[in-house]
This record gives structure tokens, C-alpha cells and sequence, in this order.
């Protein structure tokens, strides 16, 4: 791909902060798949993960931009950081509404966390596809960082079925 298919800075920025957010998201899922879990608290549980995820994310670029500034942080600037972070959240609180609407189906909660964990799986990879489609990166790496969000997904689903 050409350079010019490159992704902004702001694009990248939500992407690697909705790949942390999955990523954790589907890390706690798989830890309530393992424990006879209520649906409150596997929505509580997984919606907090996120919100926190999404204040560390924020606490940890704001701090850093007023750490590298010898000025006040403009309003612009927190405003991104705010705007990028909140895709760290966005896995966890999307996860909740769907074990919530699953439950509305009779759905188990652990069959409801199983479905989420695989379309958690589907997240990562969408999101590493546009990534790599956006990149002016080698075939090669582009195809190595896709597999490798895979691959990070599928092991989160197989320690959960080996801790089952």
C-alpha cells in the first residue's frame, strides 16, 4: 500500500486503545466463564473493566502529555486523549448490553459469556484488519500483526475452555 493510505494519528490512537479494551474485556470474560457467574455480576464486572481501563488509559495520556509539556496541555489535546480512551471502554460496556440482551433470549449466562468471548475474537481481528488495510507496512507484517491478534484471542478462549 501506498503511504498515503497511512492512518491518522487520532484513527490510530482509537484503534490501539479498542485493542486493549477487547483484549481486557475478553480476559475478564473468560475469568467469569470459569466461576458460576451471575448475570449482574458478569455485566457489573465486565462494564467496570472497562470504565477502568478506559481511566487508566486516560490518566496515563494526560499525565504523559503534562510530563512532555512545559506548558498547560491544550484543550484539543485532552479532548483526543478523552476521545481516543473512550474506545478502551467501548469492548467492556458492549460486552455488558450484549450478556444483557442474550439474557433477554433465556440464554445462559455462561453460554451468553462463550458467545461474547468468540465475537471478542471477531472484534480483534476487525479491528487489526482495518489497521493493516490502513497501513503502508510489508504484506508480510501486515498478515503477522492480523494473525497475531488472533492468535492472542484464540489463546484467551482456550485457557478459558482449559480452565472450565
Amino acid at each position: 500500500m501506498a503511504a498515503s493510505s497511512d492512518l491518522s494519528p487520532s484513527v490510530r490512537a482509537h484503534l490501539r486503545t479498542a485493542l486493549t479494551g477487547s483484549i481486557f474485556a475478553m480476559s475478564v470474560l473468560a475469568y467469569l466463564g470459569d466461576h458460576e457467574t451471575t448475570l449482574t455480576t458478569a455485566v457489573v464486572t465486565v462494564a467496570g473493566t472497562g470504565l477502568v481501563i478506559f481511566f487508566g488509559e486516560a490518566y496515563a495520556g494526560l499525565l504523559s502529555a503534562a510530563l512532555t509539556s512545559a506548558h498547560k496541555v491544550p484543550r484539543a489535546e485532552i479532548r483526543h486523549e478523552l476521545s481516543a480512551c473512550s474506545m478502551a471502554a467501548a469492548p467492556g460496556l458492549l460486552a455488558a448490553v450484549f450478556l444483557l440482551l442474550v439474557h433477554l433470549l433465556d440464554v445462559p449466562v455462561a453460554t451468553g459469556i462463550d458467545i461474547a468471548l468468540w465475537l471478542g475474537l471477531l472484534t480483534l481481528t476487525g479491528l487489526s484488519l482495518v489497521e493493516a488495510y490502513g497501513s503502508h507496512r510489508s504484506l508480510l507484517v501486515r498478515i503477522g500483526s492480523v494473525v497475531g491478534s488472533v492468535v492472542v484471542g484464540v489463546v484467551i478462549i482456550v485457557l478459558k475452555a482449559e480452565l472450565h
